[in-house]
């Protein structure tokens, strides 16, 4: 007889009322990604309650049927971090609360967006990545991502955020 899984090992699909803790996990994630470049009002350069706003019409109102978010459940069954997933291949945020990390959420997080990326037709998967964010690049390439060659400058609070694309193959090997 196995073992149930406790909450940690947890991922579900988002729901109504999971939008504040997705979108301060979000936003932590940000302001530890782009600290420095953020200068002294890093604590106050995103709008928290429009991120908010965003993730509950992404959860309650998604684009197509195929569009979903899933959440990772930390040991009181907290959400801990999040993936949205964009069919047919693209994932629109993979962010773990930066005091999170390393315990086995992202992978977690990332084989839900691939099954369910896979389930609708999808035979690679991809991510735009800050460029500077070395726990997210090592994180991708141990999870069998590759850069795809294509950057983009997005504007941000005062700021140019730079990222590149990642991208992996959902295809079974032979």
């Amino acid at each position: 007889m196995s073992t149930p899984a406790s909450p940690a090992d947890t991922v579900r699909a988002a729901r109504p009322g999971d939008e504040a803790a997705i979108a301060r996990i979000q936003v932590e994630s940000w302001v530890s990604a782009l600290g420095e470049r953020l200068g002294p009002r890093r604590h106050t350069a995103f709008d928290l309650e429009a991120v908010e706003q965003g993730w509950r019409q992404a959860i309650s109102e998604p684009p197509s049927p195929g569009h979903q978010v899933f959440v990772a459940l930390g040991d009181e069954g907290e959400i801990v971090g999040f993936v949205a997933c964009a069919p047919p291949k693209d994932l629109i945020a993979l962010e773990i609360a930066p005091d999170r990390r390393r315990r086995g959420h992202g992978s977690r997080l990332l084989a839900a967006a691939a099954d369910h990326m896979r389930s609708h037709g999808a035979r690679s998967m991809r991510l735009w990545s800050l460029e500077k964010d070395r726990v997210r690049v090592d994180f991708l390439k141990m999870a069998g991502f590759a850069e795809a060659g294509m950057r983009r400058e997005l504007d941000g609070p005062g700021i140019t955020i730079p990222e590149q694309l990642w991208h992996t193959d959902l295809t079974p090997e032979a």
